[in-house]
């Protein structure tokens, strides 16, 4: 079996989901809950790849077409989205390398 996801799309919720099993699971006591917050970061940075990819060829349409506005905005809203979910992103990781030092003290 396969899922496909489209990140543009879908990509908001999709993303919400795995930031709140990340947020929810790293710290768990149980070692289950552990792997699947890990996995969710997994998925997590592999779906920012995809989106920082097809935002690099949109940019690249962009530019070599017509670049109107609408053009430029559509490639502005997708860089705003894309560094928003960079930031939790460092935010989710960031906190869960403390927690591991934390837990290791």
């Amino acid at each position: 079996m396969q899922v496909s996801i489209n990140i543009l799309t879908d990509g908001e919720i999709f993303l919400d989901m795995l930031k709140a099993v990340i947020r929810e699971w790293y710290r768990s006591p149980w070692e289950h809950e552990r792997q699947r917050a890990r996995y969710a970061l997994t998925l997590y940075q592999q779906a920012l790849n995809v989106y920082q990819e097809y935002l690099a060829e949109a940019k690249s349409r962009a530019e070599t077409g017509y670049n109107t506005d609408v053009d430029r905005r559509l490639v502005d809203d997708m860089q705003t989205r894309l560094a928003y979910w960079q930031k939790k992103l460092a935010e989710l990781t960031g906190a869960t390398a403390q927690g591991e030092v934390a837990s290791q003290a």
